[in-house]
């Protein structure tokens, strides 16, 4: 199987800049959090566009290992979950992801600036245990 590894590699070095920043944000108290608007639109930005990285290189992996065409995002990582690329305990988490990039979106005005704090302090490992991942599906 051959991957573009660069181009894989690009994405994942977004997605480290993404978390190095959203780190940034997530040391702030909840108050001093939402206390600014820019903070809050940082984060949904950065979260939205890490998880678009997400999707980028888990449908390079799913177009590359022929698992057909998924019909939306979140399917990229069912199929990996399917063919046991990915941990399927993990692939819920993915599409939850996938669904919070949607609504961030889709449906901005629909965001809880509080939910997007608890993102920052909860879920920021889920983006490293995926690039971890990668890193373990594209080196066999």
């Amino acid at each position: 199987m051959e991957y573009d590894v660069p181009r894989v590699r690009e994405r994942i070095q977004h997605i480290e800049t993404c978390l190095a920043r959203l780190e940034t944000l997530r040391a702030l108290s909840e108050e001093e959090f939402l206390a600014d608007f820019r903070n809050v639109e940082a984060a949904k930005h950065l979260l939205q566009t890490a998880v678009e990285a997400m999707m980028d290189i888990a449908g390079h992996i799913v177009a590359r290992q022929r698992l057909g065409t998924p019909r939306e995002g979140a399917e990229v990582f069912r199929r990996l979950g399917e063919a046991g690329l990915l941990p399927p305990e993990r692939v819920p988490t993915y599409v939850r992801m996938v669904r919070f990039r949607n609504l961030v979106v889709h449906l901005y005005h629909e965001v809880d600036s509080r939910r997007v704090y608890e993102i920052l302090q909860a879920g920021l490992d889920d983006l490293r245990g995926f690039i971890a991942e990668v890193w373990a599906i594209i080196r066999g």
